[in-house]
């Protein structure tokens, strides 16, 4: 099931030394910025999210592209907040790759019509994982992530006006490919996350918002977009999200355009 209801470009991108996920976070708590760094995330059209990368792009998910014309605000944990900002979308890029039916690449790329001002709006980028760091261990089973999101706290159940977030380990392709799980439907350009029992997870909502690991100077980078599920925080069934490390290449070569 698809989570969905209804500068400086190298420093922002590399960062040196079936069903769809529009669940809200499951099992997780509301975000406090003063603690955790928020303000690169964005809500889509109040059905998907989304993560500034860089002065005039915004990553998020190919199955969110229905929503691509609606409202993009960010600034704000509550999506109530007058203060949000709006952004407006000049064109999107959807990985040539993508395939709908196995949700495979399922990334996407907003091209936003003006620049944004990150010290007059107090807007970021956050940093995208690149395939060495991925090679070096950033995604590697077991690493504990971070999914942030307006999505349901359960399946099927409302969406949540403030930020939360959730943190999950990272799981193997073998255990992912299991019988018992999704039966070799995860190919490289997915991550797996969550735990054997369930309990915690991103849902309806969530879709194309980061997946995030902790970089040796503490920053987040952004190694995943949430993409699907089966239900929402289901046991042995963990959440899905888009591999940024396999899609790297396709988004310095569309920034640079």
């Amino acid at each position: 099931m698809k989570r969905f209801l209804f500068s400086s470009l190298l420093i922002s991108l590399t960062f040196s030394s079936v069903s769809f996920a529009t669940d809200k976070i499951v099992g997780g708590e509301l975000v406090d910025p003063a603690i955790i760094e928020t303000n690169y995330i964005v809500s889509i059209g109040g059905g998907c999210a989304g993560s500034i990368i860089s002065e005039k792009w915004i990553l998020t998910a190919a199955h969110c592209q229905s929503i691509f014309n609606k409202a993009i605000t960010g600034g704000s944990v509550d999506l109530k907040s007058p203060k949000r900002i709006k952004l407006e979308v000049k064109k999107s890029y959807i990985h040539p790759k993508n395939n709908s039916r196995t949700m495979s690449y399922d990334f996407a790329l907003l091209e936003l019509k003006n620049h944004i001002d990150f010290k007059s709006t107090g807007l970021g980028a956050i940093a995208l994982v690149d395939p060495e760091l991925a090679n070096n261990g950033a995604i590697d089973e077991g690493v504990n992530a971070t999914v942030l999101g307006w999505g349901t706290t359960s399946e099927n159940g409302s969406i949540s006006s403030m930020l939360r977030k959730v943190d999950v380990p990272i799981v193997g392709y073998e255990r992912a490919n299991a019988m018992t799980s999704y039966n070799g439907k995860i190919d490289a350009s997915m991550i797996a996350a969550g735990f054997d029992n369930g309990k915690k997870d991103s849902c309806q909502g969530d879709s194309g918002g980061p997946f995030t690991v902790v970089a040796s100077d503490g920053a987040p980078l952004l190694v995943g977009v949430v993409s699907w599920g089966q239900g929402c925080a289901r046991a042995k069934y963990y959440g899905i999200y888009g591999n940024v490390s396999v899609a790297h290449p396709w988004i310095l070569e569309t920034l640079s355009k």
